[in-house]
């Protein structure tokens, strides 16, 4: 469970680190379990524009019973459950591979707004768990977050591909990422921090909070699980994606002390 610092510091910035969250050994087990779904041929499996990188699994706890676990896992489960104040459920989750050399970016977008316009979620009582299955330091694509900007709510950007599908979402020219003109002044005002820690940390951040990450340019991996827990008091009303990506179970979790 988050200490009181950690969830006043979440509050405030949209974020927070916690590191040791996955031991080396479980960390490990989800590495190659992961190693494993990239090459299963599922529909949630997403590549990089070269057509053979993997950039992305998505609904991983639907189809591995380790991810299963994972999403039920005490310290990540009882997180969520403190910042969300009450019984979750797992609307979404992915494999971010950022591959060594070949990682494409994410552009600085807000999670929320696809939940909001794309899956007829009410209101923003979500919060993202990553956990780090490699190192990541400030060389291989970290996380990059506006801190404070969950604050300015759900910033509104068009959607760059007006009637285009769900693909959209997932590859580097996201359909709801800021312009250049909307995110230049906020980064001067708020600045820019980066996510990094070593491979079983944990980062929590805000469904708002204006986020994006670069390419990957190291010969080092950096591959994040994220885990998206919605209140499952804030049951999506509608929309038409695919159940990978958004989750249409909302029975509440259960914690597992061991995976």
């Amino acid at each position: 469970m988050l200490s009181p610092s950690q969830l006043k510091t979440y509050e405030t910035t949209g974020y927070v680190i916690v590191p040791g969250v996955l031991s080396p050994t479980e960390t490990g087990r989800v590495r190659r379990e992961v190693e494993h779904l990239f090459t299963q041929d599922h529909p949630g499996r997403v590549l990089e524009k070269d057509g053979r990188t993997v950039r992305g699994i998505h609904g991983c706890h639907q189809v591995s019973p380790l991810f299963a676990r994972l999403a039920r896992h005490t310290p990540v489960l009882t997180a969520a459950e403190r910042i969300l104040g009450g019984q979750v459920y797992v609307h979404q989750s992915k494999v971010n591979a950022k591959r060594a050399f070949q990682g494409d970016l994410w552009p600085w977008h807000q999670d929320y707004v696809f939940w909001e316009r794309e899956d007829g979620m009410r209101e923003p009582r979500v919060t993202n768990a990553a956990l780090f299955l490699d190192d990541v330091t400030p060389y291989n694509g970290p996380l990059l977050f506006l801190p404070g900007s969950h604050r300015l709510d759900v910033v509104d950007v068009p959607r760059r591909d007006g009637d285009g599908g769900w693909e959209s979402h997932l590859s580097a020219d996201l359909a709801y990422s800021l312009t250049a003109e909307l995110l230049a002044p906020l980064a001067e005002r708020l600045g820019i921090e980066a996510a990094t820690g070593p491979a079983g940390s944990m980062v929590l951040f805000d469904p708002r909070l204006i986020h994006g990450s670069g390419t990957n340019m190291s010969p080092v991996d950096r591959t994040l699980l994220l885990l998206t827990y919605n209140s499952v008091h804030n049951p999506p009303t509608g929309g038409s994606r695919p159940a990978f990506l958004a989750e249409p179970d909302h029975t509440p979790l259960t914690a597992l002390d061991e995976l």
